[in-house]
């Protein structure tokens, strides 16, 4: 949804790059060229794609910036770190052994955890519901702020701002 938001406010098309299959973009945020890029298999298996296509754009994984969903986060909030466990996350799982490593940046989009006895697995695939839409357009928005925060500045300084939310 972030990937998605950051694509459409640069006024950038989607298409499929060969090599990988994932979904590529080009945008400029804060005035630098960036790809955006989104891996069109289950989320689970978000390494098959994003590694060799980080391989083949030779980014170092200090460029890199993973945005994900993160249930250990109340819903709205936003954080960033940079490398980390993957806490579970099968997605971010894939991409770590893909990529060789778990020390890249990461904008964790919290999605709070699921009501009463309701599986995690479960919950993270379910469309939110559209009573929550305000709410979930201004976290896609402000996803995509941190993201050109990252691109901007240093990681102790877009923390400073973002956190601050």
């Amino acid at each position: 949804m972030v990937a998605d938001g950051l694509v459409a406010s640069a006024g950038a098309r989607w298409k499929v790059h060969k090599k990988s299959g994932a979904e590529v973009a080009e945008v400029r945020l804060g005035g630098q060229p960036v790809l955006v890029a989104k891996p069109r298999t289950y989320m689970n298996e978000s390494g098959r794609q994003i590694g060799p296509l980080a391989k083949f754009y030779s980014v170092s994984v200090d460029d890199l910036i993973v945005v994900h969903d993160e249930l250990d986060i109340d819903f709205g909030a936003v954080r960033l770190k940079r490398g980390g466990g993957e806490g579970g996350h099968n997605g971010l799982r894939s991409l770590s052994q893909a990529l060789g490593t778990r020390d890249y940046l990461r904008v964790r989009i919290g999605i709070g955890r699921p009501p009463g006895r309701q599986d995690p697995a479960d919950f993270v695939l379910k469309p939110f519901p559209s009573s929550a839409r305000s709410e979930v357009e201004l976290l896609i928005a402000n996803g995509c702020d941190a993201v050109e925060l990252l691109v901007g500045q240093d990681l102790e300084s877009a923390q400073n701002t973002v956190h601050a939310w």
